[in-house]
């Protein structure tokens, strides 16, 4: 077989973080060999009889809580690091690591793990996220009980899910072996000794487990961001009380480096941490905040980085009989800031299926509030449920604020602003003409607004409250294509002629912000060609999310998963193979999208290819010098054939 890997250039040598992930784990190896010397000393200990139950109880929750810590490390590949002669002891360390939990099976663990990763503090796809609540009894208590939250999970939402679905099997076995032994166990007379030093430590170690792994790293739980999702906090002898969890910023955002490097990859990281606005923290004293409270932990990024957030509703108004206008809470008071005319992201997860799309922000930029209009489209299953069935108090991931679409005011000096919008084109117009009616008290604003019909028109009441506050400075023309008798204005569709009238004498340096249906745009481009403005003040959304235009080479691949599908697409050297496989509707494993969880590893079989620009800690670079590549940051450079990679 003639196969090309992956460009040499790509093989970077070892350094920062890198070179803290690379070679066997020996760390590990030594705990491992420490938890089984453990577990002897404690089982010989109960059945002479020199060990009381209760000691019993204490210490077999230790070792629960280490074993943890190689079943962690296996499931990232941590312990091996890509070699090859370590590859199965790792298995079966992570496999016996996993006997002390008796009811979570490593490989399920290993993979719904990734998703923790892949979705840190998403209300809909953490499986973690459910260790947090309104009060501490109710963490306490979710804590308790992970363990079967997970198989929850795994038997209800998730049971199609292609990834978790190939651990079905090893799970069962997992599963029968455990109900085995403890029967076997409890038939032998030790029922009681297998309840102290068995059942209560698995509920004890997932309580330890999920304020350390969890409550105590997310808490709590509003950001998203892959900088701000995750802090360190600091204390004398924190790191080997927490096997270094305490700096779990850094397992996050470097899943490769074992848990013993956390503090060294962190001394080293530190400054560029700190410029990301990373949530550092410091327990009782110092000169870092307390522990929980760091402002980029509770608070929106600062200007011009977008931020990725679990936002409240606080309030929902119907704005018409097919829209809706959500309103949500500032995180600790504190409102996010944006530009007028750019837009949010806002992601559900309905009917197991991920949606996520694009809605304008709705308000000035200097209201302090952060609104959004949804308007229903037919068969449209987002649009449908934040209409129908969304309730203040819900949460919603909520990114951005993103998007070009920007007035820039020009404070002081004459302006004169045309808005031109048709139907929910005016969500972004809102916060435009309103931003620029308060910012600059010398611009004239004239709004053209056309929709179906008055009854169809978002903002109806609020437009006219603006025409009273600013009867100077605001122009507004409707045009509705169905209208009463009794109506004196235009009617009809905006065509060119009907646009060239209303603009007739407008000046020739004015500003025209355009947003609504592609028939419409194209209208008024017409009319503004017509006559003559030029296209430095012409703005105009788009409303559309597409990957990158193919640009240079495009190269057939082929992509082989472990369930027999075989997939083909075509896909130019400035695009990645997931980017593409998504606009395509093809399904091939994947989650974070950004190169961090490793989810979608894939084997190059042949042909070549380069890795995307930027950090990608969710591959080694031995690894990449093995042919595998991440579907999300892979580019190919000539015909290639890609093959799901298992284990």
């Amino acid at each position: 077989m003639n196969t090309s890997f992956i460009d040499c250039n790509t093989v970077k040598e070892t350094a920062g973080w890198e070179s803290y992930a690379s070679g066997i784990a020996w760390g590990t190896v030594a705990l491992f060999i420490a938890i089984v010397a453990g577990y002897g000393l404690l089982l010989t200990g109960i059945v002479q009889d020199f060990i009381p139950l209760g000691w019993g109880t204490l210490i077999s929750t230790v070792l629960a809580y280490l074993s943890f810590t190689v079943m962690h490390e296996a499931g990232h590949g941590n312990i091996s690091h890509g070699v090859n002669s370590m590859k199965i002891p790792e298995q079966v360390m992570g496999w016996l690591a996993s006997a002390a939990f008796l009811v979570v099976p490593y490989q399920l663990f290993a993979k719904i793990h990734d998703y923790h990763h892949a979705y840190t503090n998403d209300p809909d796809r953490d499986p973690d996220f459910w260790v947090s609540g309104d009060n501490a009894m109710q963490v306490i208590l979710r804590a308790f009980l992970l363990p079967f939250h997970y198989l929850y999970r795994v038997a209800t939402d998730l049971f199609e899910d292609p990834i978790l679905r190939k651990t079905h099997k090893s799970s069962l076995i997992y599963f029968i072996i455990s109900a085995i032994f403890s029967t076997a166990v409890i038939l032998s007379g030790y029922g009681l000794e297998l309840l102290f030093i068995g059942f209560i430590p698995v509920l004890l170690g997932s309580f330890v487990l999920g304020m350390v792994f969890d409550w105590i790293p997310h808490h709590p739980t509003h950001q998203q961001g892959r900088y701000q999702n995750t802090r360190v906090y600091m204390f004398p002898g924190l790191s080997i009380l927490t096997c270094g969890q305490n700096y779990h910023l850094i397992h996050h955002l470097y899943p490769r480096v074992p848990w013993y490097n956390y503090q060294r990859v962190f001394t080293q990281l530190e400054p560029e941490l700190r410029s990301k606005n990373a949530p550092i923290e410091q327990l009782f004293t110092g000169s870092l905040p307390g522990i929980f409270k760091a402002p980029s932990a509770h608070q929106p990024g600062p200007v011009g980085s977008p931020s990725k957030l679990s936002l409240t509703v606080s309030a929902l108004h119907k704005e018409t009989a097919d829209s809706v206008v959500i309103t949500f809470a500032n995180l600790d008071e504190v409102a996010l800031e944006f530009k007028p005319g750019q837009y949010l992201t806002l992601s559900k997860k309905l009917n197991n299926e991920y949606l996520t799309r694009c809605y304008s922000i709705c308000e000035a930029n200097t209201s302090g509030k952060l609104s959004v209009a949804v308007k229903r489209v037919d068969g449209g299953l987002l649009s449908s449920y934040l209409n129908e069935e969304l309730v203040v108090g819900d949460q919603l991931t909520v990114a951005g604020p993103f998007g070009e679409f920007i007035y820039q005011s020009c404070a002081g000096q004459d302006e004169n602003l045309v808005l031109i919008a048709g139907g929910s084109g005016i969500t972004p117009i809102i916060s435009i003409l309103e931003s620029a009616l308060i910012e600059n008290p010398d611009i004239h604003v004239h709004l053209i607004y056309t929709n179906r019909s008055i009854a169809d028109t978002l903002f109806n009441s609020r437009l006219n409250q603006l025409l009273q506050s600013y009867p100077d400075t605001l122009e507004i023309t409707p045009v509705y294509q169905t209208v009463d008798p009794e109506w004196s204005g235009l009617s009809g569709y905006l065509d060119t002629e009907k646009l060239s009238s209303i603009l007739a004498g407008q000046d020739a340096d004015s500003q025209y912000y355009i947003c609504g249906p592609a028939r419409m745009k194209d209208c008024v481009l017409m009319a503004l060609d017509y006559m003559g403005v030029s296209n430095k003040n012409i703005f105009i959304e788009d409303f559309t999310f597409t990957p990158p235009a193919a640009e240079g080479p495009v190269h057939a691949v082929e992509i082989k998963l472990a369930d027999g599908k075989v997939h083909k697409l075509d896909v130019a050297e400035n695009q990645t193979v997931l980017q593409i496989a998504k606009e395509q509707g093809i399904t091939i494993p994947h989650a974070c999208g950004i190169g961090q969880c490793g989810c979608c590893m894939l084997q190059i079989s042949s042909g070549s290819a380069q890795l995307a620009e930027g950090n990608h800690p969710g591959i080694l670079p031995v690894e990449v010098a093995k042919g595998l590549t991440l579907s999300c940051q892979c580019k190919p450079t000539s015909a290639l054939t890609l093959v799901e990679h298992i284990g």
